[in-house]
């Protein structure tokens, strides 16, 4: 379902709705406001989403339609700040900074076809055939970039132009090989050690709800060769991916490259008050999307990969819902 706070943002809307069409999957277009019409929003998230696997929310200004539509459900909700004012950046902070318990996955700004693609890998994690065509899609990239390569020289290049020598270089090959647990639903992926505080609560709630995980250290700039590895060893094994990273994010983007199924990004406090982290996280180009949470919500990050779960498995979504009422009574945390 794409929920829009205002009709006025169907622009965005259309972005998200371009690529179901693509992909060949069935949507709902709603319009309903947090603030104006709360009423026909909570009967729209209560009352017609039994059939939806994912909610899209649409909305700028305050934002605060992609929480309220968290709060009201289990079931993965993805926000879509638009821009109206100061850039888009308040939609934003307000669609990242959830609070505990109402995880919301937010795409950049006016990204609605990110949103639509992190639907698709939400979707395939229990269809096969559309795992696969996102594989077909991501390698498409190639031929497409080719070709805006070459209208690229058709239309700019000058008298002195020439095209680089291909010289192939070797590359040490890795002889280790990640090895998981025969059961490890989600990889969680740091790029050092600085952030395990961030971490242990991620692992301590996906615990809690009963999702077998396991963590690595892996630096996108010290080892990406490593990285990319690993993905390749693991990629068929794990159902998805939480990344926590802090200053500029790398490892994030790089996860994202080389894997069609969903990442969940955790952006950590460090300098700038974690802006810089949130902001390179955030904001993917078309195609690549990062679920990206709140600054150090490594617990809200755990939840969304609950909720993804839930919608196939009623074990996890009685887990997911046993925690939640413990979580209200305050009482998760001695």
């Amino acid at each position: 379902m794409i929920l829009l706070g205002s009709a006025s943002d169907y622009k965005v809307a259309q972005k998200a709705v371009n690529v179901f069409e693509e992909m060949n999957i069935k949507y709902d277009l709603r319009v309903a406001s947090a603030h104006r019409t709360a009423e026909r929003l909570k009967d729209i998230i209560k009352n017609e989403t039994e059939e939806v696997e994912v909610i899209i929310t649409i909305a700028g200004l305050a934002a605060h339609l992609p929480g309220v539509a968290a709060s009201l459900t289990t079931k993965p909700v993805i926000a879509v700040p638009v821009d109206v004012k100061l850039g888009g950046i308040d939609s934003l902070l307000s669609s990242t900074e959830m609070q505990l318990g109402t995880p919301v996955a937010t795409m950049g700004i006016d990204r609605g076809d990110n949103a639509a693609w992190l639907a698709c890998q939400i979707i395939a994690c229990n269809d096969e055939e559309l795992k696969k065509t996102l594989k077909e899609k991501r390698y498409a990239y190639n031929a497409k970039i080719q070709k805006s390569e070459e209208e690229l020289i058709e239309k700019i290049a000058g008298k002195n132009y020439k095209r680089t020598e291909r010289s192939v270089v070797e590359v040490e090959e890795i002889d280790k090989t990640l090895k998981l647990n025969p059961d490890t639903r989600v990889l969680i992926i740091s790029g050092n050690y600085s952030n395990m505080e961030i971490v242990k609560k991620i692992i301590q709630t996906l615990d809690t709800l009963k999702i077998k995980n396991e963590y690595k250290v892996v630096s996108a700039t010290r080892s990406p060769e490593k990285l990319e590895k690993y993905i390749e060893d693991i990629d068929d094994e794990v159902d998805m991916y939480i990344a926590v990273s802090s200053l500029s994010t790398i490892l994030t983007g790089a996860i994202v490259s080389h894997t069609t199924k969903p990442v969940i990004g955790v952006p950590c406090t460090t300098r700038l008050f974690g802006i810089d982290s949130l902001l390179s996280m955030i904001e993917m180009p078309p195609g690549v999307p990062t679920a990206t949470m709140g600054l150090d919500a490594g617990e809200n990050a755990a939840l969304f990969v609950g909720r993804i779960f839930a919608i196939y498995d009623e074990n996890i979504r009685n887990e997911l819902i046993k925690f939640m009422k413990t979580l209200h009574r305050n009482v998760y945390y001695d």
